[in-house]
């Protein structure tokens, strides 16, 4: 089923999506319709959710990625676990295999082997489109996520997908090409022209931080219903690798031929961006400068707030420590009466001791003299 085959409310559904996803995956579609047709046995390496399913509802679409979460199920029911760079498919197993913006997030020393698998199990064709090292897009990213860095949270998930493009580094164009050319014919194409899809994304998280969804969608379908099919033009943010595996009699060059022919006659020229570019800028500067002074104000109430419960914590210390001096004192003056009772009980029992001394002794006295009286009364001449 091609794009025109898809019912209006399909159409509408799909045009609200960001238009660079809806720019990838209408673009596969074609291509895949145009290869094989709208029935095609197809394996979006890296797809996650299946996304590409809602593009050509009546293909069979297997995706793969290196994890699953459980709601992605839900969308995608033939989703696999699978690494890349070692898939667990025989050769050929597939119409065509797809990989969209994923290449760039394999490991450099991993990226060989990721398109050599595309291309053993790809029966007919691999179609690898993704951001290279082409002039202008590391600085494209670099740029985007400084914007998006001012605006969001430093935890929001674009900003660790473009931290992955720039620590990794962008895949190299003509290598890649290299390394699928012992496969088949291969054939680039240029996807996303730069400076509109630089304008677009800036567009897209500056109405995405207003948290309405509605302007979001609506600006969405006019983008890339304006300007997707212009949009396979240099320079370009990504580029696709479109490889020949099986025997069939059209090149890479007669498929994209006429979309890259088609994007040259498009209506939607260089004039037609200019104001957008001023409007854009005005925004960039005024969203990144309100931005800037949101983050000021934030830290501001940060640093009160901060300030508030260092000294809430000082005075619960202060009124902490002078209850336990009161209870110090309290223990000491205890103890103070407890030492005088003590001392108090010693000399009563000392005086009473001596007491007890002296009527032992002065009993002792006359205990003897009567002892000695009677002695005389037996013994005559005894003196005493």
């Amino acid at each position: 089923m091609s794009w025109t085959s898809l019912t209006a409310a399909q159409q509408d559904a799909l045009l609200r999506r960001p238009f660079d996803h809806f720019a990838r995956y209408r673009l596969a579609a074609e291509i895949i319709s145009a290869t094989v047709g709208p029935d095609a046995h197809v394996l979006d390496l890296g797809g996650g959710p299946g996304s590409l399913q809602a593009f050509m509802p009546d293909a069979t679409v297997t995706s793969t990625d290196m994890f699953l979460p459980g709601k992605w199920h839900e969308q995608a029911p033939r989703l696999v676990l699978a690494d890349g760079a070692a898939m667990p498919f025989a050769d050929d197993a597939f119409d065509v295999v797809v990989s969209m913006d994923t290449l760039e997030h394999v490991r450099p020393e991993s990226r060989d082997a990721f398109l050599e698998e595309t291309a053993r199990v790809a029966g007919r064709w691999a179609f690898v489109l993704c951001p290279f090292g082409t002039p202008g897009v590391v600085d494209a990213d670099t740029a985007l996520r400084e914007y998006v860095v001012n605006r969001f949270a430093p935890d929001m998930p674009t900003i660790r997908i473009l931290d992955e493009h720039l620590g990794y580094g962008h895949p190299d164009l003509d290598g890649s090409r290299a390394r699928l050319e012992p496969f088949g014919p291969v054939a680039v194409m240029p996807s996303g022209r730069i400076d509109r899809w630089f304008a677009g994304m800036i567009t897209f998280f500056h109405l995405l931080a207003i948290g309405d969804d509605e302007p979001v969608e609506v600006t969405q379908r006019f983008v890339n219903r304006a300007f997707y099919e212009a949009d396979l033009a240099e320079p370009a943010y990504r580029h696709a690798l479109l490889l020949r595996t099986g025997d069939d009699d059209a090149t890479p060059e007669d498929i994209i031929g006429p979309l890259v022919q088609r994007a040259t006659e498009h209506p939607h020229g260089e004039a037609d961006l200019g104001l957008l570019r001023v409007v854009l800028q005005e925004a960039l500067v005024a969203s990144t400068a309100e931005a800037r002074r949101d983050r000021a104000e934030a830290l501001a109430r940060l640093e009160q707030v901060r300030t508030t419960a260092l000294e809430a914590v000082q005075a619960d210390r202060d009124a902490e420590i002078a209850a336990l001096r009161e209870q110090l004192d309290r223990v000491k003056g205890d103890a103070k009466a407890q030492r005088e009772a003590h001392e108090s009980a010693v000399a009563r029992a000392d005086a009473a001791e001596a007491e007890l001394d002296a009527v032992r002794r002065s009993r002792s006295f006359r205990v003897a003299r009567t002892a000695a009286g009677a002695v005389s009364r037996i013994v005559p001449g005894k003196q005493r």
